[in-house]
């Protein structure tokens, strides 16, 4: 499952992945990823909250990485949330596909993970 949300006034969109993900969930996602980045009138934050991610199916990996190449230069500071070795290992390899900052967070510093974030 993901869910959206957006906070105009921070130029920052929060993104909460939990079980596996699919690629009809992705469809229905981007649009509104997509939308965020067009609204923030810059380079939009993130914050991706990684919560009991069971991994995805490969048409939703590829989708993904085009998403990645599209907007390579569309993030300024991505905060990855998640509580596992392979999430982190994951938030930094995530760090190659984007220009953006990528932090990684433990899922107890979800504030702190904003707050970075947004952070000017």
């Amino acid at each position: 499952m993901i869910e959206i949300g957006h906070t105009p006034a921070k130029r920052l969109v929060t993104i909460r992945v939990s079980g596996k993900l699919t690629s009809k969930e992705y469809d229905t996602a981007v649009p509104e990823i997509e939308q965020a980045i067009q609204q923030s009138g810059g380079r939009l934050n993130a914050v991706v909250e990684l919560d009991d991610m069971r991994g995805w199916d490969i048409a939703t990996v590829w989708k993904d990485l085009t998403f990645d190449a599209r907007h390579f230069d569309d993030f300024r500071r991505i905060a990855v949330v998640g509580g596992t070795s392979g999430e982190k290992l994951s938030a930094k390899a995530a760090g190659a596909l984007t220009s953006a900052e990528v932090e990684f967070f433990l899922r107890d510093q979800v504030d702190k993970a904003e707050d970075w974030a947004a952070a000017d």
